[in-house]
């Protein structure tokens, strides 16, 4: 099944068209973009609905075949971003941070992102700059409550309006899918359980972790730090996967094993671009 029909078989994102005139668009035998602009004549819009629809499915194509991620972001509702993540499923960057703490003046202790099959750490004093250039590569984003704390704090970090890469949080599809509250209760919903190490760590302790580190030079804390934001990280795989799978369409996910294999391979150290991942 080809991901990109995930989008191509909606209509939600153009002028005019909810749920009840797409089940129209549906039942008239319209089940995708390509069938409404090859025989356009039995749509049940009218004149005037249908050259908006063929407009709009016209732009969709475009922007389809560009790459043009942000713009079915911005066209369609949030409940409806799991067909961009279907669509471009092999190319999501999925990344994390933690801070010092919670108070006004906390900061960005650490960065974990997991890009093109490698992890990517980036630590405040040692490489967190480096961030912004592996930003630079990212086609879509993903993170989970995201748009609420960690592209904000990032943004202030470096004092720049926005990032240069299309964004989905993960918090509000796993919402419009039933799976309420924070990541670690959308973890157990779904039955998975990390590393015996990592078991009942959370956000508190990653701070008192970079305390150890920062002011006392603990190696074995900073680690832990890294392998935490690391697991938060690798997990948000695990749980696009499901969702989409719920969706109906299986991406065939590596076991959860498998995915924690990869906190044990040792980070990627970039040869290019001035990146690092210590």
């Amino acid at each position: 099944m080809n991901a990109a029909s995930a989008i191509e078989q909606t209509f939600l994102h153009c002028p005019g068209i909810g749920p009840v005139t797409e089940a129209r668009i549906k039942e008239r035998g319209y089940g995708d973009w390509q069938t409404v602009l090859r025989r356009p004549e039995g749509l049940p819009l009218g004149a005037r609905g249908s050259s908006t629809l063929l407009q709009a499915l016209a732009r969709s194509r475009d922007a389809l075949a560009q790459d043009d991620i942000q713009y079915f972001i911005d066209h369609l509702s949030v409940k409806e971003h799991w067909r961009v993540l279907a669509a471009y499923f092999d190319r999501l960057t999925y990344f994390d941070i933690e801070t010092s703490g919670l108070s006004y003046d906390a900061y960005v202790t650490c960065i974990v992102c997991y890009h093109r099959g490698s992890l990517w750490r980036f630590v405040q004093g040692e490489n967190l700059d480096d961030f912004l250039a592996l930003l630079e590569e990212v086609q879509l984003l993903v993170s989970f409550n995201g748009a609420s704390f960690d592209i904000p704090q990032l943004l202030r970090t470096w004092h720049i309006p926005q990032f240069p890469c299309p964004h989905i949080d993960l918090r509000w599809q796993c919402y419009h899918d039933q799976l309420r509250g924070g990541l670690k209760q959308v973890e157990r919903s779904l039955e998975i359980d990390r590393p015996a190490d990592l078991q009942g760590a959370d956000g508190a302790e990653a701070v008192w972790l970079w305390y150890r580190w920062h002011h006392y030079g603990d190696a074995a804390a900073r680690e832990k730090l890294l392998r935490y934001c690391s697991a938060d990280v690798l997990v948000l795989g695990i749980i696009c996967a499901a969702l989409l799978e719920a969706k109906g369409w299986p991406l065939s996910p590596p076991s959860h094993q498998a995915v924690w294999d990869l906190l044990d391979d040792g980070p990627q150290a970039a040869k290019r671009g001035g990146l690092s991942a210590p």
